[in-house]
């Protein structure tokens, strides 16, 4: 159950630490007090969705944390071994959230996803709001309902953790090998086209790179022809450098006799002669090379333009569609010699299909008997909260055939459910949504509620207004009622309720009175709790709409009657 709730920044509270104890827990106060920020603050640190309009205005975060106690054999525990968290029956949770977007979430002082610590928490507290009144009129809900009830573990198990798993691979395993006959052969035949076609261009992974620079020369094949040109004039015209470097090294010559560096320099000259031919032999080989027709500059284009259009079908680059290719080969190979492979899996998807409907038989037929039992007691409970006469039951589709079964398999049975009722003797079984009043929808909730919660062992069922649409006789049956349910305290259950009803603020083990009120021109969110009878009586009689002595006599004869009402029930 929680013990304690410590709520920084959110909405109108600034700082706020609320004890909780077991039994029946009521929070009451003016309307817009805050006791629903309360609930949202609690909502939120067991891992609901929140935004940032939750932070107080004008501070940068909020923070939420909650210490929860459980008996040694809840599933909670398991849970929180399971993510590393240890198997303390003492529960801290700790959530903040900030303007900027930083998230922080801890379980027992360690680091945790919002998923963990949604599923850690989904069995340790539940939370019935005003929207939830909707909800349960969704048949997807009823048969939640219906499964919180039910005890088909080892039927799930074996269907959600042996059979739909190898019901998923049979699957995927077909889908490789192209499923039926017909889309088996349709890709084979796409498969044929695009070995083909990457096939007949008989790619080379360095090719791209080549056409890509003969191409870049041949759109420059003027530029690179007339420098070239230039050069070779310079070099090798009537007065070019090798004609002057000839005369140079005769003029040399003439004077070695004379000059003994002459003959040395004459030599080298006649050497950069020399290189200057093997440069002129080696420009006119380049300037032959870079004289490309208008036909080599189509069949470029042309090639580069089919890499191209492979590449955006089948991969980024050459070794890309390369690979496709290989791939393409090896599934069409695959598919081709695939008929006895497929008749095999076919085979094993029967045998598993069967086996999956039988237990969608025996799953059926458990939620029927567990639909019959759960109808009586929503009855019975009915009866307690003044609907005296109220049928109700659930009722089923008829049961597909094992074909139908086939088209669409599911892990969660083959059932749909719809919850009929009754309020009046006499008139028929409606589906609920077209016959329940918002009175009686909050009564059919706590039924609901009273009756799953302790099937799931969840330890705290909080009601945010639960009141909504009673009042009078109604209202003393609904707050009779939570004393039922809390009464279980020893077992380590408790709710916590808001209400605006006298009859439920007199059953409550204890009183928490929430108000508003403006410090320093903001305004604030506190509580109290209502320790004596004094303050009981005075809020009960607030509640009742009445002033003075004779409303605090009439407070307290209703505190009185309480008291005596849960004495009886202990």
């Amino acid at each position: 159950m929680l013990r304690k709730l410590t709520i920084n920044n959110i909405a109108l509270i600034d700082s706020l630490d609320i004890d909780f104890s077991e039994g029946l827990t009521v929070l009451s106060g003016e309307t817009g007090s805050g006791k629903s920020i309360i609930i949202d603050s609690l909502a939120f640190v067991l891992g609901e969705r929140a935004d940032k309009t939750l932070i107080k205005y004008g501070e940068e975060a909020a923070e939420v944390t909650a210490l929860f106690e459980v008996q040694q054999d809840s599933p909670v525990l398991k849970r929180l071994a399971e993510y590393g968290y240890g198997d303390e029956t003492e529960i801290l949770l700790y959530r903040k959230m900030s303007v900027t977007g930083k998230n922080e979430i801890r379980i027992q002082g360690k680091t945790a996803t919002l998923a963990i610590l949604k599923d850690v928490c989904a069995e340790l507290a539940d939370i019935f709001g005003q929207g939830q009144h909707l909800a349960l009129l969704n048949e997807k809900n009823q048969l939640q309902v219906l499964d919180a009830f039910c005890d088909h573990r080892n039927v799930d198990s074996k269907l959600r953790g042996e059979l739909y798993p190898k019901l998923t691979a049979v699957n995927k395993e077909l889908r490789s090998l192209g499923g039926d006959d017909a889309e088996r052969a349709r890709l084979t035949d796409i498969l044929q086209f695009q070995i083909e076609e990457i096939s007949s261009a008989q790619l080379d992974e360095n090719e791209e790179e080549q056409l890509l620079l003969a191409h870049k020369r041949a759109v420059n094949s003027e530029k690179l022809s007339a420098a070239i040109g230039q050069a070779l004039q310079c070099l090798d015209g009537e007065q070019g450098a090798i004609s002057e470097l000839s005369h140079a090294a005769s003029q040399l010559r003439g004077i070695s006799s004379l000059e003994q560096s002459a003959q040395t320099l004459c030599d080298r000259l006649v050497s950069a002669r020399l290189e200057a031919d093997d440069v002129c032999s080696l420009l006119r080989e380049t300037l032959a090379e870079v004289e490309f027709s208008p036909a080599e500059v189509d069949r470029i284009e042309e090639r580069l333009e089919k890499i191209r259009q492979l590449k955006r079908k089948y991969g980024g680059s050459i070794a890309e569609v390369l690979k496709f290719l290989r791939e393409a080969q090896q599934k069409y190979e695959t598919l081709s010699n695939a008929a006895e492979r497929i008749e095999i899996l076919n085979g094993q998807k029967q045998t598993v299909l069967k086996e999956m409907y039988a237990l969608c038989e025996e799953k059926s037929a458990e939620r029927k008997r567990t639909a019959e039992r759960l109808a009586q007691k929503i009855m019975n409970e009915l009866d307690d909260l003044g609907m005296r006469g109220t049928s109700f039951c659930v009722q089923f589709n008829n049961r597909p055939s094992f074909e139908e079964y086939c088209a669409s398999p599911s892990a969660d049975g083959f059932d749909k459910v719809e919850f009929l009722m009754s309020a009046n003797a006499g008139e028929p079984l409606k589906p609920l949504a077209k016959v329940i009043s918002g009175g009686e929808m909050s009564r059919f909730m706590l039924a609901v509620k009273n009756i799953t919660a302790l099937a799931e062992k969840i330890p705290t069922m909080v009601f945010d207004e639960i009141d909504a649409g009673i009042s009078g006789v109604m209202a003393q049956m609904v707050a009779n009622k939570l004393a039922n349910v809390s009464s279980n305290a020893q077992n380590g259950y408790q709710c916590i309720v808001i209400t605006h009803l006298p009859q439920i603020a007199a059953m409550a083990d204890v009183n928490l009175y929430i108000e508003k009120y403006e410090k320093g021109g903001k305004t604030y969110t506190a509580t109290h709790v209502l320790s004596d009878r004094e303050q009981r009586a005075a809020e009960v009689a607030r509640l009742m709409g009445s002033v003075g002595e004779h409303a605090i006599v009439n407070a307290k004869e209703l505190l009185d009657w309480s008291d005596r009402y849960k004495s009886s029930r202990k």
